[in-house]
């Protein structure tokens, strides 16, 4: 058992050992300057959901993550009804941005994010754990009156189907509401 343990516990050394060089990529402003609008800031929205439903409250924070490296969005919906997180990087191709998003739902989406028009952005994923939900698109952009708008579609047949939109403003008050780990049984 202790050599089986001490096995486990040398293989993230020997890994060290043998990485090779690793270019050097830009980071922080560089790297995001099509997504800098956003980061550092704390975003609050209102949206509907399809066909007008009830107003949906949605807090979203952008915050550098990893030294510059990564974006991580941290979002709750309706005061921690629903939350999910997301980190982004940049495509290795240097086309957009890599994501992966987590949520309290039970699925997750991979996604790219590439730089829209003006201030704008396109997010394409693909929903992983629900049946027949596949693929979704997102466009975002800051207006000239600071308000930064999303709006969603979904792939249904073929065709892009709107799903609903958010208009956030600049709010350094908000948090979003994560669930609390439960505690051990």
């Amino acid at each position: 058992m202790a050599a089986a343990a001490a096995f486990c516990l040398a293989q993230p050394v020997a890994a060290l050992a043998q990485t090779p060089e690793v270019p050097v990529k830009a980071t922080g402003r560089a790297a995001f300057a099509p997504l800098e609008a956003w980061a550092g800031k704390t975003w609050r929205g209102t949206g509907k959901g399809p066909a007008g439903g009830a107003p949906i409250n949605d807090i979203q924070q952008w915050q550098w993550d990893l030294g510059g490296h990564a974006i991580r969005i941290v979002h709750s919906v309706n005061n921690g009804a629903y939350a999910g997180e997301s980190v982004l990087f940049p495509a290795a191709d240097g086309d957009g941005y890599v994501y992966t998003y987590v949520t309290t739902g039970g699925f997750y989406t991979t996604g790219i994010i590439r730089a829209g028009v003006g201030k704008g952005y396109v997010a394409e994923e693909t929903v992983h754990g629900v049946p027949g939900m596949g693929k979704l698109r997102s466009k975002g952009e800051i207006g000239a009156d600071g308000v930064y708008r999303v709006r969603s579609s979904m792939e249904k047949d073929g065709q892009w189907v709107e799903t609903g939109g958010f208009d956030y403003v600049e709010d350094a008050t908000a948090t979003p509401v994560l669930p609390p780990l439960p505690a051990r049984p």
